[in-house]
């Protein structure tokens, strides 16, 4: 059976999915038959006009070419109206019944239902956060089968664009509003796959950093991710937080900050520690002209260290590094004390850190297999 009529006995199922082809991934998503039906009808519409066009634009060439010293006819007829009148009713024709049906897609594409799960998203050079009903954060999307899933999405510096070519959704995430977009998939992924998110609206640097992955699990196993998610960070103890949780939460710091002093969109975490308690470098200039050693310490600005780089995750553009811009979100609100605790202790202990993964080098204790992700 030809691609074609797959997806055209698909979109006749009762939200059924549809396969691959060379122009589109296989679809997942309860409208995606309807999609691929529609952008199928119009291609075929193309070529069919195409080879029309160009077999009639031939033949005339080939009937009608003046031979060698044969005159130029100048009878030729100028009207016909049955001819005119069928080039102009039949594309109407067909842009109306294109424009029904594409618009009726539109809006059900367009219009969320009542029941659907909310997922908060937030967009940032150059990272995605979800956020879920119960406060669990994730860098990849988890949803549930079965169940209509909305975005509610916002930017958090400039124009990004969300796309899930599986599901056949994609809508732009604009800084100063909220967009939304929704989709339900029947299918569930299967374990340690997910099919691809993307970011479409080039944002920098760092753009491609923002392709993600979308997981579709069971409700059961759903529910399950999302009470682990929730809690992941208080089953880890005090001591062993900057080698477990810290380099889960450092994921979502190494698009701009690197552990081995190369320069990014953020300064290097290479050396802050020493930096911030005085040692070399703690005379190193901040945008205003100000220095660690003059905004740290008994009676300063910050009391401790630990109280200046607290600061700079919750309120990250009020101390600026000399050299570097105002680019980091504030994650005040997604990552609590605990969180901040792990990112400071891994800080603190970076000599015993891959420079370059950021994976933990000494062997640690056995850890339950928990993910930011």
């Amino acid at each position: 059976m030809l691609p074609s009529f797959q997806f055209i006995s698909a979109a006749l199922a009762a939200d059924a999915s549809t396969p691959g082809s060379v122009w589109m991934p296989p679809g997942a998503s309860t409208f995606a038959a309807n999609v691929d039906l529609m952008f199928y009808w119009i291609n075929y519409i193309c070529y069919f006009f195409f080879a029309v066009v160009t077999g009639a634009m031939v033949y005339f060439v080939v009937k009608y070419r003046v031979h060698k010293g044969q005159a130029f006819r100048s009878d030729a007829p100028l009207h016909h109206l049955a001819l005119e009148s069928s080039w102009g009713v039949v594309p109407l024709l067909i842009v109306i019944v294109i424009f029904y049906v594409g618009f009726r897609d539109y809006m059900h594409i367009s219009t969320p239902p009542k029941n659907a799960y909310i997922i908060k998203v937030t967009a940032q050079k150059w990272a995605w956060s979800f956020q879920y009903p119960t406060g669990a954060t994730s860098d990849d999307l988890y949803v549930p089968v079965g169940r209509p899933v909305q975005l509610t999405m916002r930017s958090n510096d400039v124009l990004h664009s969300l796309f899930i070519p599986d599901f056949r959704v994609k809508k732009d995430v604009v800084p100063g509003r909220y967009t939304y977009l929704w989709f339900q998939s029947d299918e569930v992924t299967q374990s340690g796959q997910g099919r691809h998110l993307f970011c479409t609206e080039y944002c920098g640097t760092g753009h491609s950093n923002m392709n993600r992955k979308v997981h579709v699990l069971a409700e059961p196993e759903f529910d399950a991710w999302l009470t682990e998610q929730g809690q992941w960070l208080d089953k880890i103890p005090e001591e062993e937080l900057f080698f477990r949780a810290g380099p889960k939460i450092y994921a979502r710091c190494q698009q701009c900050h690197s552990l081995d002093g190369t320069k990014g969109i953020g300064p290097s975490w290479k050396g802050i520690w020493e930096r911030t308690h005085g040692g070399e470098g703690s005379d190193g200039k901040f945008a205003d002209g100000s220095s660690y050693s003059s905004v740290i310490g008994a009676g300063k600005k910050f009391a401790t260290p630990e109280d200046y780089l607290r600061n700079s995750i919750l309120v990250p553009g009020s101390e600026l590094v000399f050299g570097f811009g105002n680019a980091m979100p504030t994650f005040k609100g997604q990552l609590n004390d605990k969180a901040i605790d792990a990112v400071i202790g891994m800080m603190q202990h970076l000599n015993e850190f891959d420079p370059k993964t950021g994976k933990y080098l000494k062997e640690a204790p056995a850890a339950p297999k928990v993910s930011m992700k």
